[in-house]
């Protein structure tokens, strides 16, 4: 069975996409300025949680990107999002260099023995002030609870995150993500999407510099 049979024999496919990502993915991009028409790639987008809120606010030009191409030909006849199998760990992007206003990378790097790859290609494809969005469990805060995903491979906490962007040009911004004590549940982030970034995951997001060298 692999990482993606599991997650929808639990019930997590592009169907059931929860509410949280449904509002704050979408804020969170427009919170930090990125236009409805930029293109946005999503690296490890497994069964569309990122995109599909995105094509549902508004969001054009969406790429999914994934090791597994099961959704692909889902994504592109329900919700026009065009998908590219690649293995981030190890191959370069199939797309070409400074063409990305945007890289969505939820979940993931944990998941590769090194992260190397996946930032020297993210900041490749990164337009100048382009920026990617990071996500990935706050080992300060999930440290008794991290392993219990068994393809977890790496932790990280702000501080090793920040300095992975800085290596590879990007300019990092730090915050924590997901909702807690409660407020997850009453759906509090719909009304101020502020509380969505509470939570016990941390969120980086790292801007393309000008003229910065990658690697």
């Amino acid at each position: 069975m692999s990482y993606l049979d599991e997650m929808a024999e639990q019930g997590y496919h592009m169907d059931s996409i929860d509410s949280f990502h449904e509002v704050m993915v979408p804020w969170l991009l427009a919170s930090q300025g990125v236009d409805r028409n930029a293109t946005v790639i999503d690296i490890g987008a497994g069964h569309g949680h990122c995109l599909i809120p995105l094509h549902r606010s508004g969001w054009t030009r969406l790429l999914a990107v994934d090791i597994d191409d099961r959704n692909f030909t889902a994504f592109g006849d329900r919700f026009d999002i065009e998908g590219h199998r690649c293995d981030i760990a190890t191959e370069p992007l199939p797309v070409v260099d400074a063409s990305a206003g945007v890289i969505l990378c939820f979940h993931l790097i944990e998941h590769l023995s090194s992260p190397s790859n996946l930032l020297a290609e993210c900041a490749r494809v990164l337009q100048p002030a382009g920026k990617l969005f990071l996500v990935t469990p706050d080992w300060r805060k999930q440290y008794r609870t991290f392993w219990r995903d068994p393809t977890h491979l790496r932790p990280y906490d702000k501080e090793a995150i920040a300095r992975l962007l800085r290596m590879h040009g990007l300019q990092p911004e730090l915050h924590s993500w997901g909702s807690r004590y409660g407020l997850g549940r009453l759906g509090a982030y719909r009304w101020s999407p502020r509380l969505g970034m509470i939570g016990a995951d941390l969120l980086a997001v790292g801007t393309r510099q000008m003229n910065a060298a990658t690697g």
